[in-house]
């Protein structure tokens, strides 16, 4: 690919540069992009080169929501070993410089690349280490980066930008996806349960209680497949800060997803359902979100499967979950 290494002005061409990418990262270096490749409107730009301490801005939104891989091309004048991108994947806010990735409005993911690894080639912008990671983008994602973190003996350079279109392949039980294991598909086959990878507790004396220290209604009444989240939302709302079994979902953030919670009564049953594909679960008894009465909880026994009413001061185990 032919290639422009004149300077750009950060400012003047800051307009120029608004309309390109999007994506979640950690470096994977290759002679030419993998998959079918999606230019941005604008992929013929000259390189942006910045210099090291400045406070250039420039920022990449995607061509349109989609689900792909994301190749950058490094320049061969780039000398920066800490090229940090932060990566938006529902777009951000005017004025918005925080990035945190558990934001419920703006997610934002902070990956950082050493350029001279990659000089002349292209990276790819990755999930922890995952070549296979793909990405959801909304039409207002976008990635940026500036100069401002690394020395100013240094310079930070983007080539062009490409998607590598991905079309999803069928989804099968235990595959990892989305942070964890699928855990359940619907008849769609196309949305379903993502366990987490393994438990968030363990046997005594690692286990947790349900309720908070008191017993109280929570309105955590679903059973059923699909009421996990809303069970989850209930019982923090009305247990408030602590140390409880729902807490600690509604506070998990696990490899890039925040949106983890203790599934329902039928939920835990999917999981004890499909354990061996699933893996890393024991003989404990799992806590479900479904509530019985002000005393107790649905709890499961993942050695028979039993399913039953446990007072909720009880300490289990818990596996976290969320939807896709």
């Amino acid at each position: 690919m032919k290639q422009n290494t004149a300077r750009l002005n950060p400012i003047t061409r800051l307009a120029a540069t608004l309309l390109l990418v999007v994506f979640n990262l950690t470096a994977a270096v290759a002679a030419t992009p993998i998959g079918t490749p999606v230019y941005p409107a604008f992929s013929k730009l000259q390189t942006v080169e910045l210099v090291g301490g400045s406070p250039g801005n420039v920022s990449w939104t995607a061509p349109k929501a989609g689900t792909y891989q994301l190749w950058v091309q490094i320049p061969a004048s780039s000398s920066s070993t800490n090229a940090i991108y932060n990566v938006y994947p529902k777009g951000n806010a005017v004025g918005n410089t925080s990035c945190s990735s558990t934001d419920p409005t703006y997610p934002c993911f902070q990956v950082t690349v050493d350029q001279t690894m990659a000089t002349n080639g292209w990276v790819q912008l990755m999930l922890n280490n995952l070549a296979s990671t793909r990405w959801v983008f909304t039409k207002t994602g976008l990635v940026s980066t500036n100069a401002s973190g690394i020395p100013n003996s240094q310079q930070l350079g983007v080539g062009e930008v490409v998607f590598a279109s991905y079309t999803a392949s069928k989804l099968t039980l235990g595959q990892s996806y989305q942070g964890g294991k699928i855990a359940y598909i619907d008849s769609t086959g196309k949305h379903g349960l993502i366990a987490a990878p393994y438990d968030q507790t363990g046997a005594y004396p690692n286990d947790i209680q349900w309720y908070n220290g008191s017993y109280i209604t929570t309105g955590a009444i679903g059973t059923a497949i699909g009421t996990g989240q809303a069970n989850t939302t209930a019982i923090v709302t009305a247990q408030g800060p602590g140390s409880y079994a729902a807490k600690l979902c509604d506070d998990l953030v696990l490899n890039g997803y925040s949106d983890w919670y203790l599934p329902s009564k039928d939920e835990l049953n999917q999981l004890y359902l499909n354990q061996a594909v699933v893996g890393g679960f024991a003989y404990y008894i799992y806590w479900s979100s479904s509530e019985g009465d002000y005393g107790s909880a649905w709890g499961q026994a993942f050695g028979y499967g039993g399913q039953n009413g446990i007072n909720k001061f009880s300490t289990l185990a818990v596996r976290a979950v969320r939807a896709f």
